[in-house]
């Protein structure tokens, strides 16, 4: 994925939009980002990939359930 950071990660539109829900919204299932995005359940799986591995979001397991918040290193 390191072709990834050639550019600005919040670029995509998607991807943006996916990470200003989450900071807005702490602690954020991927369902209700779905929901709440009208963005398709695999591309905001994609996208949370890719937004856990540049440092920006930090996955929190909750039983079987993962819950997203911004990670403290983003500072954005």
């Amino acid at each position: 994925m390191r072709w990834l950071f050639d550019g600005n990660i919040l670029e995509n539109e998607s991807r943006a939009a996916i990470f200003r829900y989450i900071k807005e919204n702490p602690e954020a299932y991927p369902q209700k980002i779905i929901r709440e995005t009208n963005i398709g359940r695999g591309a905001v799986l994609y996208h949370l990939d890719i937004l856990l591995y540049a440092g920006m979001v930090a996955c929190l397991k909750d039983g079987r359930l993962k819950k997203y918040r911004t990670a403290r290193k983003a500072g954005i």
